[in-house]
């Protein structure tokens, strides 16, 4: 038989089990190891944390974004930095004791650092404080470019712990592979022997490869094409200030009255030319990229002839450049009718009548290119690589849903 005192023990007991198994918890209680560091808004296909999102979501410590094919988005950090990812771009954001962190695996990003900003482009470290902003852009496996549009930016080799810095205007060439970066070119036109492509603003959207890893005997041609490549630098890292802001844009497609059905597939046309005309720009950027660094290496080698030829197809290219900028603000012009409420399909109809004609040039000049490559590979200092074609827009039918 239990004595009194063991049965008021028990009792005790089972008061203070009581008392601790219904007390409320707060959900502070349980937090999570992740910080908030910001937010992401989203136009298009764009995913965070692997889980698409149509508008808005919360971006924390160690989250990765990724835009997909026509998806744009924007992240507006807590620091009061902002990054903006173009098309095709996928990122990691994090956050240490040194600030906040991105490491690019693909595509092209655009930032404004109102604190400290690291981008990871491996073996690479772009750093921009101060109000610095620009663009960086991964082109290939083998080559990226950064670009200072406002204040400087620091570039640092996380291997040799080499940096160097670029100043409002100037952009450099990167090797992903060997390290190697290749300056402006104002730096280096006074050891070109061969003309030099006028460089123009561009968007990225082409790929390439090669261009930096060449053989000792063609360093003269590896110089001449990396000064090249540094005019093409600029077209296909800034692609996010030839776009209306996110923000803007998103809000001007949700003020759209749901039933004009019209209006929402004129925006949507509208945007899918503008990718078109994009897709283009960059491919003639490295068109024309490519042809001059042929140029140089044929010239060298002593074949006159083949020089000439990839002479008159980075002329071309930077010809074609200049209509392409030129129907790209016709269309941006459209696109800011529209979303105010006006504009026509007519307008709309005329401008994608001039891109197709522009892509038939550009996939022409594309494969003029790829077949004088292919001719003259054996070489040294010819690029090995090819570039490729661009497809029609999708465009909605006054029948098919946007």
């Amino acid at each position: 038989m239990l004595t009194w005192d063991f049965r008021r023990m028990v009792a005790v007991g089972l008061v203070f089990a009581t008392v601790a198994v219904t007390m409320p918890v707060s959900a502070s209680d349980f937090t999570t190891s992740k910080s908030v560091i910001g937010s992401v808004s989203a136009v298009g296909q764009v995913e965070l944390r692997g889980i698409g999102i149509s508008q808005e979501g919360t971006l924390f410590a160690g989250d990765r974004i990724r835009a997909g094919q026509k998806g744009y988005a924007k992240v507006l950090l807590g620091t009061g930095s902002k990054i903006e990812l173009s098309e095709i771009t996928d990122v990691n954001v994090d956050r240490d004791a040194q600030g906040v962190k991105i490491a690019m695996n693909t595509g092209t990003i655009g930032f404004t650092a109102a604190s400290p900003l690291r981008i990871d482009v491996l073996p690479f470290e772009v750093i921009a404080t101060d109000g610095a902003a620009g663009n960086v852009a991964i082109m290939s496996s083998n080559a990226a470019g950064v670009r200072a549009i406002n204040g400087k930016v620091t570039v640092r080799n996380l291997k040799t712990s080499e940096s160097f810095v670029i100043t409002k205007g100037q952009e450099r060439l990167l090797g992903l592979k060997n390290g190697a970066h290749a300056p402006v070119l104002a730096e280096l036109a006074s050891n070109v022997p061969g003309p030099i492509p006028a460089p123009v603003p561009q968007t990225p959207a082409g790929r390439t490869s090669g261009g930096l890893a060449m053989d000792t005997g063609a360093w003269l041609a590896v110089i001449g094409g990396a000064a090249i490549a540094g005019v093409a630098v600029w077209g296909l890292v800034v692609a996010m200030n030839n776009r209306d802001d996110i923000k803007d844009l998103k809000n001007s497609i949700n003020g759209l009255n749901a039933t004009n059905s019209t209006a929402l597939k004129n925006v949507s046309n509208a945007s899918a030319i503008a990718n078109a005309v994009s897709q283009q720009q960059a491919q003639m950027a490295s068109v024309a990229a490519l042809a001059g660094q042929a140029q140089l290496a044929l010239g060298v080698s002593g074949n006159p002839a083949a020089a000439q030829q990839a002479a008159a197809i980075a002329a071309a290219a930077s010809a074609q450049q200049t209509a392409l900028n030129a129907i790209q603000n016709q269309i941006q012009a459209l696109q800011a009718q529209f979303a105010a409420g006006g504009g026509n399909t007519a307008t709309l109809g005329t401008l994608l009548s001039q891109e197709e004609a522009l892509r038939t040039s550009s996939n022409n000049l594309a494969a003029q290119l790829n077949a004088l490559l292919a001719a003259n590979r054996g070489t040294p200092g010819v690029p090995n690589t090819t570039v490729g074609t661009v497809g029609p827009p999708t465009i909605a039918s006054a029948s098919a849903p946007v």
